[in-house]
């Protein structure tokens, strides 16, 4: 099994945890299909063979990389269509394209707002119990979202893993990742304390029956910060996707259903 990314030959730093659990996700592949994984550092996706080994590749011109051998692969199956018959499409595929939020709040009304709120602006909640448990779970799926309340587990804040994760991780991955923090001690809105806590949105508990607002406006002036930064990255070729540029796409989206709404009902 590879211990570094192939594309930015930085090391995966792998745990004995996630280790067995892609040698379990391997032992289970169908024959000749490949494995896909994300790299940490420079969030590019890799594939393996069930093996553990990175697949043959090919140069554009069709000729084999140097130092590879030619082997025989058999090609993954056609898709199964038999959902056609029902006019329903699978649920899978869905669910891989949608942005997705990850969760560290204890159950009640507030934890049920929040998911709402984010469920509104086309997220998908995740949930984990542990600070531990979503540094797992980070390291192989690319969340656009982060919410964590400050009474989350035993720890305070200052002290929890996943805070520390968090500021400490890499800008190019941690730009691309709205952060929210909840909790009696924050202001809400107020940018000044959001900054200090490596934060893109601080939340007090008193407002949180207005998140819903808060999450838009939020997003909303993030996207003005961030969407600049992030084109100019991608025509560099430095990202190949941002959150800020897919919610400037999704507004745009909108305001254009909108107008052809409005133009309808004025013909009628």
């Amino acid at each position: 099994m590879i211990d570094s990314c192939p594309h930015c030959h930085e090391p995966l730093n792998l745990s004995s945890t996630q280790k067995a659990k892609i040698q379990t996700a391997l032992e289970k592949l169908p024959p000749g299909n490949l494995l896909k994984l994300g790299c940490p550092h420079c969030q590019k996706t890799f594939e393996l063979k069930s093996d553990g080994s990175l697949p043959l590749r090919v140069t554009p011109g069709g000729v084999h990389l140097k130092g590879a051998r030619k082997v025989n692969v058999t090609p993954p199956p056609s898709p199964d269509l038999t959902w056609l018959d029902s006019g329903k499409i699978q649920e899978e595929g869905v669910i891989e394209d949608m942005p997705m939020v990850l969760v560290l709040m204890n159950k009640g009304p507030g934890m049920t707002i929040v998911c709402e709120a984010f469920e509104d602006e086309g997220y998908l909640p995740v949930f984990s119990d542990s600070a531990d448990d979503a540094i797992d779970r980070m390291q192989f799926t690319s969340f656009s979202a982060i919410v964590l309340h400050s009474r989350f587990g035993d720890d305070p804040l200052n002290s929890n893993t996943l805070h520390i994760f968090m500021r400490k991780m890499p800008m190019l991955r941690r730009r691309n990742i709205h952060y929210t923090l909840i909790g009696p001690e924050f202001q809400t809105l107020y940018d000044l304390q959001a900054l200090s806590n490596s934060a893109n949105l601080v939340v007090n508990d008193d407002e949180i029956n207005h998140f819903r607002l808060i999450l838009k406006k939020s997003l909303h002036e993030n996207q003005k910060l961030f969407g600049p930064l992030a084109d100019a990255l991608m025509r560099e070729g430095r990202i190949s996707s941002s959150i800020w540029l897919d919610i400037k796409v999704k507004a745009e989206q909108k305001m254009k259903s909108a107008v052809l709404k409005d133009l309808l009902e004025v013909r009628t």
